[in-house]
C-alpha cells in the first residue's frame, strides 16, 4: 500500500501510542513481535502515570526486550489527561495535557513522569504530547528535563525551537512525496487498530528508511542544522 510522505529518499519513523498496563498487553506484544521479527524497529510512547495509574513494572520488561534490538522508548505525556487547551481548529485538537497548561505545572509534570521512566531504567530522550498539543511552556519544561527531540510537527523535514528537535508527525500540504525528501511518521495504537500490521505493510520496500525520531534528532544536530 502507499503511504503519503514515503519515498525513496525520506526518512520514515514508527510511532506507537499508550503503552500502559490497562490497555490490551497482549495485543501490543504479539504486534510489535511482529513488526521485530520483520527486523521493523520504531519509537514506543508511554504514559508514565496514564490517568493517574503508575506504569506497572509487570509490562517494563517487554520493553526492555525492544529497547535492546534498536526501538525508542518515549515519555507520552504524564498521566494523559485533557487539563489544558489545545489550539483546536480543521488542524489542531481541543484537548490537551500541556498546551495551555502554566509553565510551572508543565515543568512539575515533564518531570515527574520522567522520574518514573527512571525508576524503570529508561532514560528518554524524545516526548510526545498527548494529542500532539504543545506550547512554547512546554518546549522550555522538555529543556529543563534534559530532553532534546519532540515526535511532533506538521512540516516536512525536522526543525529547532528553544533546543528542542521537532520531529514532524503529520503530512503537511508540501509532503516529503513532492518534494522526495523529508520525514514522515505513521502513528499507530495497536489496541485500537483494525490492522496491526498496516504500518509496516506501507514501509515494505522502505526498511531501510527506518529510523526513530531520537536517531532523526541527533542527526539533524550533527549536521548543524540547529539554527
Amino acid at each position: 500500500m502507499n503511504w503519503p510522505g514515503i519515498t525513496p529518499l525520506s526518512s520514515v519513523c514508527l510511532r506507537f501510542d499508550d503503552y500502559h498496563q490497562s490497555i490490551d498487553h497482549e495485543t501490543w506484544v504479539e504486534t510489535l513481535t511482529r513488526h521485530d521479527e520483520r527486523g521493523l524497529r520504531g519509537l514506543i510512547a508511554v504514559p508514565p502515570k496514564y490517568h493517574g495509574e503508575r506504569l506497572s513494572a509487570d509490562v517494563v520488561p517487554f520493553l526492555h526486550e525492544l529497547r535492546e534490538n534498536g526501538w525508542e522508548i518515549a515519555q507520552h505525556g504524564y498521566t494523559h489527561e485533557d487539563i489544558g487547551q489545545g489550539r483546536g481548529g480543521r488542524l489542531y485538537h481541543d484537548r490537551s495535557e500541556f498546551c495551555g497548561v502554566s509553565p510551572e505545572e508543565q515543568e512539575r509534570r515533564v518531570g515527574a513522569g520522567r522520574d518514573i521512566l527512571e525508576s524503570h531504567g529508561f532514560e528518554p530522550t524524545t516526548f510526545v504530547p498527548p494529542w500532539h498539543e504543545y506550547d512554547a511552556g512546554t518546549l522550555s519544561a522538555l529543556r529543563a528535563n534534559e530532553f532534546n527531540c519532540l515526535n511532533e510537527g506538521r512540516w516536512p523535514i525536522p526543525r529547532t525551537r528553544s533546543g528542542i528537535t521537532l520531529v514532524p508527525t503529520h503530512v503537511p500540504a508540501i509532503t516529503p512525496y513532492i518534494l522526495g525528501i523529508g520525514v514522515v511518521t505513521l502513528v499507530r495504537h495497536p489496541h485500537l487498530d483494525d490492522d496491526p500490521m498496516k504500518a509496516a505493510n506501507a514501509v515494505a520496500g522502505y526498511e531501510d528508511n527506518l529510523r526513530t525520531p531520537g536517531e532523526i534528532a541527533r542527526s539533524w544536530n550533527q549536521i548543524g542544522m540547529d539554527p
